[in-house]
């Protein structure tokens, strides 16, 4: 059973015709009337702003993606715009939100409605630091038929549409056709072909229809937006620490095959993965581990 939990924040209503509605959302169709917002709206949002979207079921490649992809974009001044569903959606904003980065999420439901309780978190943060949208008033329950107004929204919005890992007939699908209906930059990052979940985004790289994402400076350049001149982070300088952040940067492996690829023994490779994960370099997930280092 799902426990709602009551929401109770001050919303602002923006009509068509009011100055601040948004530019992108003034063309597309079906019309958008009217919006239901929560949070800080200011039109500089949506100067510099990317709809991420992509599998409900996102695989540990997916997320690896978003976090290469999104420091150097956040870094950037580039608003992050998803649809706050579980999987990629609620992974990019939480990505955008831990790097001090600005976040809109677009809902497919009443602005009122209430979110359930392992949701709430991340809906009052990005509340407090981001903003909230919906086209539907009060407390609108989710059906089917609004979720591709929602995406219409989504890539009316933003200035480009990121696809990363959708399957054939996924709903990210629909949103990476108002993209290109709109005249919108689309791209997509491509996936293994043994990936049920890849099928849809390789399927737009091979028709011509995206444009083939592989890194952060991919999606810079085909947009003309300018690079952060931030520093990167440091890496790791411990050569066997090294080795294993190397080792780890195109697959995922348990630590019994980390230390048979390093020839060290396995207490010796826990403890180093232990380091590595408080330092915030290589996450652990269902006994395997993998790099979080951007090395490009």
């Amino acid at each position: 059973m799902v426990i709602l939990t009551s929401l109770a924040f001050s919303m602002r209503v923006l009509e068509a015709a009011d100055k601040n509605f948004p530019a992108g959302l003034k063309k597309i169709t079906p019309k958008v009337k009217k919006l239901y917002s929560k949070g800080n709206f200011t039109k500089n949002l949506f100067i510099k702003s990317l709809t991420v979207v992509g599998a409900r079921k996102m695989t540990q490649y997916g997320q690896r993606v978003i976090d290469n992809l999104l420091p150097p974009l956040v870094d950037s001044g580039i608003t992050i715009i998803s649809g706050f569903m579980y999987g990629v959606d609620q992974a990019a904003h939480k990505k955008a939100l831990e790097l001090g980065g600005k976040t809109i999420a677009v809902l497919g439901w009443g602005i009122d409605w209430s979110v359930g309780a392992s949701d709430i978190k991340l809906y009052r943060e990005i509340e407090e630091k981001g903003l909230i949208l919906s086209e539907f008033e009060n407390d609108l329950k989710p059906q089917l038929w609004m979720f591709p107004r929602r995406n219409r929204i989504m890539a009316g919005l933003s200035r480009a549409v990121l696809v990363i890992e959708a399957a054939q007939n996924s709903g990210s699908l629909i949103t990476a056709g108002f993209a290109l209906k709109f005249r919108k930059k689309l791209l997509a990052v491509p996936g293994p072909v043994t990936s049920a979940v890849s099928q849809g985004t390789n399927g737009l790289i091979k028709s011509g229809k995206a444009v083939m994402i592989t890194s952060a400076s991919d999606i810079l350049n085909v947009m003309n937006w300018h690079e952060s001149v931030k520093k990167k982070k440091s890496q790791p300088v411990n050569d066997s620490k090294d080795i294993i952040i190397k080792l780890l940067a195109d697959q995922s492996l348990t630590v019994d095959e980390i230390a048979l690829s390093v020839g060290q023994p396995v207490d010796k490779v826990s403890v180093k993965l232990s380091l590595l994960q408080l330092k915030g370099w290589v996450e652990e997930k269902e006994g395997k581990y993998y790099s979080k280092m951007d090395l490009t």
